[in-house]
C-alpha cells in the first residue's frame, strides 16, 4: 500500500549485486533453511523487490531508475531472524538514495523440532518482508522516487 503513495510515474528496474553474505546462517533446531527459489538469498532479495513493484505498478525493466540491492546479513535461528540491506536509488549516474536498513524479528521457539523448523521457514521469507517495508516506508526512499 505504501508504495501506492508514490508518484504515478515513478518506475523502477532492480538490480542485486553480489552473492550471499559469506556467513549466512540459516538453521533452525539441526535443520538448514535455503531461500526460496534458486536457492540465492540475494536472488530471493531481488524477487521479493521485483515482485512488490510489480504489484503496485511500479516496476518496469527498463525504467531509467534503478534500486541496487545488496545483502549484508542473513541469520535465521531459533525464534529470530536478521536481514541487512544496502539499497541504492540511482537515477542515471545521480544516487537519489542510499542507505542501509536492518530488519529483526522474534517469535515463539516451539518444542518440538518440526514445528520450530516450520515456523523458521514462514519467518525466513516474512523477514525478507519486512526488510522491504522498511525500505518503502523510508520517507527518503519516497522523495528518491520523484
Amino acid at each position: 500500500m505504501k508504495l501506492g503513495s508514490l508518484p504515478r510515474g515513478a518506475r523502477f528496474q532492480v538490480t542485486t549485486a553480489g552473492s550471499d553474505p559469506a556467513d549466512v546462517q540459516t538453521t533452525i533446531r539441526s535443520m538448514r533453511i535455503s531461500a526460496p527459489g534458486d536457492g540465492s538469498w540475494t536472488s530471493y532479495l531481488g524477487q521479493a523487490l521485483r515482485t512488490e513493484l510489480a504489484t503496485s505498478g511500479n516496476y518496469d525493466a527498463n525504467a531509467a531508475a534503478r534500486i541496487e540491492a545488496t545483502l549484508s546479513e542473513v541469520c535465521i535461528a531459533d525464534g529470530q531472524a536478521q536481514v541487512t540491506g544496502h539499497f541504492v536509488v540511482r537515477q542515471g549516474p545521480s544516487v537519489r538514495y542510499d542507505k542501509v536498513l536492518h530488519a529483526d524479528a522474534h517469535w515463539d521457539s516451539a518444542f518440538l523440532g518440526a514445528i520450530a523448523a516450520s515456523n523458521g521457514l514462514n519467518q525466513s521469507t516474512a523477514i525478507f518482508q519486512a526488510l522491504l517495508r522498511k525500505l518503502f516506508d523510508d520517507p527518503d526512499f519516497a522523495a528518491a522516487s520523484t
